[in-house]
């Protein structure tokens, strides 16, 4: 039975070698300086549990102790990583256990009432190392790849008390309702009042990361847009360039025709220069090259649509602006716009953006026609778009953009025509 034990407890010990590797970057020490460190931790781990008399509520924090220990001089890795991942199997360890003694109750064998008998702990010992091997190895399919990366603070706090909470409360469940564990019960009442705050705020940080993702995506596929236009241009400049140089070969060669009174060829020559100065329709023409780029891409994208877009633009050429919230703002803006006008008939498919800027400040107006009705959650819009998981995501990435800029977002919607007006200061560089 020792044997049996003793061969549980190594498995244990592989096991959390085998999770160490994984989760951290391993220091500069021999094979042999590894080994005599895993063995002095499970001699003397085991040694507290099986043969010293200290209380059982002790073990875990021997565990924890020796197992920091092991982290330290074996592993890199932030202190608060290490001290987080020591807490994190303890308590999977403790809920382990747990598991196995409701799950003897509901076979009908009470095992605190058995604690004399060897064999019985030796399998519920085995059973709860194979729940916490089950645990562990579910738990490190969502363990970040990052080994440094920072932790705020709250979330420091809901990795040690949702746990935690939950041994609690699973305890709370099955003691029976005397006085001697009434505190216990108050105290599973309060935590589930905590976890479900925890959960409220899980729930707003993955909104927020929902923003970041779309507006990532966004101004990825923005970049080649951008990419793709400069490209172009440079090929442009390249042309006139080579125009300009041949123009001094040509004037001569006018002026020698005029001479000689051959008409003919002046016309044909002229007709050869139109067609080399003729150039792909350009919407946006205000000279500003980050406001025209996304423009004339989202302009292009209306057109295929069967959209007309009507463009007042008051835009310097000089003004330089923060690229990635003008791009995030006026892709948001045509997307919705796009997205609305396509669903009414074709005589109404009309967009009109009206845009001016003065000094870092930026005004923008876009409009758009709508058929049926729209969605709303109190003062919010929701998408009509077919991925309904991305609720009015689009109108608050523009809410986001006019706070950081301490701007103003209005919001009007007649007779099926949504207006959007957004003012922005401090959107120049």
């Amino acid at each position: 039975m020792a044997v049996v034990l003793a061969l549980a407890e190594i498995f244990t010990v592989v096991m959390e070698r085998n999770v160490c590797e994984k989760v951290f970057d391993k220091k500069h020490t021999g094979i042999l300086a590894q080994f005599l460190v895993w063995a002095f931790f499970y001699l003397v781990s085991n040694g507290f549990t099986y043969i010293a008399n200290f209380p059982a509520w002790l073990n875990p924090f021997i565990f924890s102790i020796l197992f920091f220990g092991v982290l330290s001089v074996l592993y890199e890795g932030l202190f608060k990583i290490r001290l987080f991942f020591v807490a994190f199997l303890c308590l999977f360890g403790m809920l382990s256990e747990v598991i196995i003694w409701f799950a003897g109750i509901m076979c009908g064998i009470d095992i605190l009432s058995m604690q004399q008998n060897a064999e019985v702990m030796m399998v519920c010992t085995i059973l709860s190392k194979l729940v916490w091997f089950i645990e562990i190895k579910i738990a490190l399919l969502f363990f970040k790849n990052n080994k440094n990366i920072k932790i705020c603070g709250m979330d420091w706090v809901e990795v040690f008390t949702v746990p935690a909470s939950s041994v609690v409360i699973v305890l709370a469940m099955f003691l029976p309702f005397t006085d001697d564990f009434i505190w216990l019960k108050l105290a599973a009442s309060v935590l589930v009042l905590v976890i479900n705050l925890f959960t409220f705020y899980n729930y707003n940080e993955l909104q927020e990361k929902a923003l970041y993702r779309i507006e990532k995506e966004f101004l990825t596929q923005q970049v080649g847009n951008y990419a793709a236009r400069l490209q172009e241009m440079s090929r442009n400049w390249q042309q006139m360039k080579e125009y300009r140089h041949d123009m001094k070969q040509k004037y001569l060669l006018v002026d020698s025709w005029l001479k000689q009174c051959k008409y003919d060829r002046i016309r044909e020559l002229y007709r050869q220069e139109t067609e080399i100065l003729a150039e792909d329709e350009c919407f946006s023409r205000t000279g500003n090259i980050s406001f025209d780029t996304i423009v004339n891409y989202k302009a292009s994208v209306a057109q295929k649509n069967g959209i007309k877009v009507k463009l007042t633009a008051v835009i310097p050429y000089d003004v330089v602006f923060e690229d990635v919230d003008l791009y995030s703002l006026l892709g948001n803006l045509f997307d919705n716009a796009i997205e609305a006008a396509k669903r009414t008939d074709e005589n109404r498919r009309i967009i009109t953006l009206t845009a001016k800027a003065s000094g870092e400040n930026l005004y923008l107006e876009m409009g758009n026609p709508y058929s049926g009705e729209l969605q709303k959650q109190g003062h919010q819009y929701l998408t009509t778009k077919e991925n309904g998981r991305e609720h009015g995501l689009g109108l608050r990435i523009v809410n986001d953009i006019a706070d950081r800029h301490d701007g103003e977002v209005i919001i009007s919607d007649t007779d099926h025509y949504f207006s959007v007006k957004v003012l922005l200061y401090h959107i120049g560089k």
